[in-house]
């Protein structure tokens, strides 16, 4: 079974297009969270993950997002000072749309070639578990009823938008896939991040893309100096 790993997609269409170009015999699509915000087509990725059933968890910036369509005082009286990806996506997405970020579970469980997987956006602000013991008791604590008892057992986070595999045991992993949009500012690559896994083999990807449409978008949105800033690093 082939496995498509995502996580912080960030409202960018193109870079998860392109993935896709290239894993499109997936059997199927994990994504660890943050669909939106800190991109400009919150609304294409929603339908994206729709029309793939991806099984997705939810991210801080998609309750974000989804928490400040529901101020419309606050989408309404924000002025352009102010105006921060967030505002943008808000104002862009309808009602179904942020039904479903809303209703994002905060993790899932799963079996899959013979692993027991947890995926949840983050662990802890942006700490990661860094030994057997601390991955144990987060296990014991935290993994659901149906994969507690794995005898391989793996963790997927995101957030930290760093593409990771860190073993605690033979038998004890956690991963991250990285980013589909962005890098952080000490990483110059601007290639889209993922994962794939394939009968429990577990390999890190990258693919380059066409990032012009991101940036022209970016550009006609009304984004504060900082955010905008962001945008024309991320996409430029």
């Amino acid at each position: 079974m082939k496995a498509l790993v995502l996580s912080d997609v960030h409202a960018n269409i193109y870079a998860l297009e392109a993935v896709w170009s290239k894993e499109n015999d997936s059997d199927i699509v994990y994504c660890a969270g943050d669909l939106v915000d800190y991109g400009p087509f919150p609304g294409e990725v929603i339908a994206w993950m729709r029309e793939h059933n991806a099984v997705c968890v939810q991210g801080n910036h998609d309750r974000k997002v989804a928490a400040l369509y529901r101020r419309p005082d606050q989408l309404k009286d924000t002025p352009d000072g102010e105006w921060k990806w967030k505002h943008d996506n808000a104002g862009k997405l309808g009602e179904d749309d942020i039904t479903l970020l809303e209703r994002l579970p905060e993790s899932v469980s799963f079996w899959m070639d013979g692993f027991g997987y947890r995926m949840q956006h983050l662990y802890y602000k942006y700490e990661t578990i860094e030994s057997l013991h601390q991955f144990d008791e987060y296990w014991r604590s935290h993994a659901e009823e149906d994969v507690r008892e794995a005898e391989h057992r793996r963790l997927i986070f995101g957030h930290t938008h760093r593409r990771t595999v860190h073993y605690l045991g033979d038998r004890e992993l956690w991963l991250n896939p990285g980013s589909v949009s962005y890098r952080r500012k000490d990483d110059p690559s601007k290639d889209a991040h993922y994962m794939t896994i394939t009968d429990g083999r577990i390999e890190m990807k990258s693919v380059e893309y066409d990032r012009s449409p991101l940036l022209a978008a970016t550009k006609a949105t009304r984004l504060c100096a900082g955010e905008l800033e962001a945008g024309l690093r991320f996409f430029g």
